[in-house]
């Protein structure tokens, strides 16, 4: 079956010819494009454009406008740079870097492959620039010096690209808090990849630069033993080991590595802030000393020519389709001239929400204006990178020219630790278990409770927004023993008959397995090997309490997930399959 990349025909949006399609996620699709001017001039960038029906969600808007302002402020080597932002026709998009190579998971899925484990100073030089990556953002100024305050919160492999010239740079900063940010993420609201979240991040603590460390330290760890540091086969599993920091040296996996190297990994994975690194600067200079007597610029030509070994067909493939969509995109051009305007985020848009201090956007946009000038003289043609095969965490079907409403419903996900029963609204909908999700709700606030023996009750007030998902996650904390006593028994009370013979217990009630899938579509669900004669999405299928291995599967997404549930009476078990 022919690939997205495969099948894609250029096309212009705006004053753009988009070349070939790189992804599409459930927000935005993202393209390499090409522009043209005098003289034969051309170059390439990338295009992330919001899809059409998201466009009319203004929370999500003010989310990308935010990305672009972060972005747009950020200059640096290690950071991939924002060089034009607008709206064509119903599509905002934001224009960047082009970084021809691939993301870090990239790297390591091909290694795997391979059977192949990643140089460990290959490994270092990648946590070495990102560091300074991250340094640089956490740091960054205003003109009047007023610092922005930015923390990524979704450093994970795939965020991390490297060029085939080895140069890494960071992306992505679509979630990125900053003091400027016109969208506030509410209060115990998860945003990030859960199994590169820091121990405060899971616990939905407020953050500051060293989650994003932490988050680094993860990559390290696993770009030096191949192994999944924290990730489990469940949400809930995952965020109980990253809270506990509950991890094996890397050295017990790959004893090649130097200790010295190890010690590095295992400050930066420091359960509690204030023994990380604590900065990102700090963090670099711990590697650098290690690279030593090594030089970053010695590393990168020999980190160039392993990743031009082991990607040779790949870029072959990639440079052959982006000559084609360039050949075809010429054709475009010469046949119709581009001559479509584009609007511009209003200063007040641009500037909404943010109750530290007003953004004067004249400069910037003055500045941005002299770029785009550069641009298309061909000054600034040798900072064009190409994104190459950088993938999405889930891919949806791209319906053909189907205008798609705007969504009505939300959704709600509930993570509670330990096991407890999750009511909504007065009503049960878990009982003793660790997650409940909810589509299609209606907009409106919902009272949740949640209750375990042992531990103190939970009651809370959580607001669904149409077009959005709501994650609320909690950990019960333990009652006082004195609570978990049984009420003593007064002196002129009788004293209890003596227990009757039990009478025979009832059959138990069977409990009800509802498997889904994320970003929709179908599967074949099997319990203990056998095919069910349902496919997902599946709800409240009945299965007698025990032990159960629940296989979820798609050939045609990628989808082959398996996990172990242990069914109770009356309770109610939700598996979750994720595309790869």
């Amino acid at each position: 079956m022919p690939s997205e990349a495969q099948t894609f025909e250029p096309e212009v949006f705006g004053r753009f010819y988009l070349v070939d399609k790189i992804a599409t996620g459930g927000m935005a699709e993202i393209f390499k494009a090409k522009t043209f001017s005098e003289g034969g001039f051309e170059n390439l960038v990338v295009i992330k454009r919001i899809l059409p029906h998201i466009s009319e969600n203004a929370d999500f808007v003010e989310m990308f406008i935010d990305e672009a302002k972060v972005s747009a402020a950020l200059q640096h080597p290690n950071v991939v740079r924002i060089y034009d932002f607008g709206k064509i026709h119903d599509n905002y998009f934001i224009a960047m870097d082009c970084v021809e190579g691939k993301d870090t998971r990239g790297i390591l899925r091909k290694l795997g492959r391979l059977k192949r484990h990643l140089p460990t100073r290959f490994a270092a030089f990648i946590a070495h620039e990102t560091a300074k990556g991250l340094h640089y953002a956490h740091t960054k100024t205003d003109i009047q010096n007023n610092p922005y305050g930015i923390i990524h919160r979704d450093i994970s492999p795939s965020n991390i690209l490297v060029s085939y010239e080895a140069d890494v740079k960071i992306a992505d900063f679509g979630i990125a808090k900053a003091e400027s940010n016109a969208y506030q993420t509410r209060d115990g609201v998860l945003k990030g990849k859960y199994e590169y979240m820091s121990p405060e991040q899971a616990e939905g603590k407020s953050l500051d630069k060293r989650s994003d460390l932490f988050s680094l330290g993860i990559i390290l760890y696993e770009c030096l033993t191949g192994r999944r540091l924290f990730k489990t086969d469940a949400e809930v599993k995952t965020l109980e080991k990253i809270r506990s920091c509950d991890f094996r040296p890397p050295r017990k996996y790959r004893p090649d590595i130097d200790p010295k190297l190890e010690a590095i990994v295992l400050k930066a994975l420091s359960k509690h802030p204030e023994d990380r690194f604590q900065s990102g600067s700090e963090f670099a200079d711990a590697l650098r000393e290690y690279l030593f007597p090594a030089t970053p610029d010695a590393i990168r030509k020999e980190f160039k020519a392993f990743l031009g070994e082991i990607f040779a067909d790949e870029i072959a493939a990639e440079r052959q389709r982006l000559h084609a969509g360039t050949l075809t995109a010429l054709d475009l051009h010469q046949a119709t001239p581009v001559t479509a305007s584009y609007e511009r985020p209003s200063a007040a848009t641009m500037a909404q929400g943010s109750p530290s201090r007003p953004l004067n956007l004249l400069p910037w946009f003055a500045g941005l204006l002299v770029l785009l000038f550069l641009f298309a003289a061909g000054t600034l043609g040798g900072v064009a990178w190409l994104l190459g095969t950088r993938e999405p965490e889930v891919i949806i079907q791209q319906a053909p020219e189907v205008e798609v409403a705007a969504p009505t419903t939300g959704t709600l996900d509930v993570v509670v630790a330990p096991s407890a029963t999750i009511s909504v609204d007065g009503e049960p909908r878990v009982e003793l278990g660790n997650e409940l999700q909810l589509t299609e709700l209606e907009p409106g606030t919902y009272t949740i409770v949640l209750e375990a023996e042992g531990y103190l009750r939970v009651e809370e007030d959580v607001t669904v927004v149409a077009g959005e998902a709501t994650r609320l996650v909690r950990t019960l904390d333990a009652a006082p023993k004195a609570a978990r006593r049984p009420a003593p028994t007064r002196a002129s009370e009788p004293s209890p008959a003596p227990p009757s013979a039990p009478a025979p217990a009832p059959a138990a009630a069977p409990g009800s397995l509802t498997v889904t899938v994320l970003g929709g579509g179908w599967a074949n669900v099997y319990v203990d090997g056998v095919k069910l004669g349902r496919q997902a999405p599946l709800r409240n299928h009945p299965l007698p309490p025990g032990s159960y291995t629940i296989r979820v599967e798609n050939p045609g997404r990628g989808l082959d997930h398996t996990e172990r549930i242990t069914v109770t009476s009356g309770g109610s078990h939700r598996v979750i399959g994720r595309p790869q």
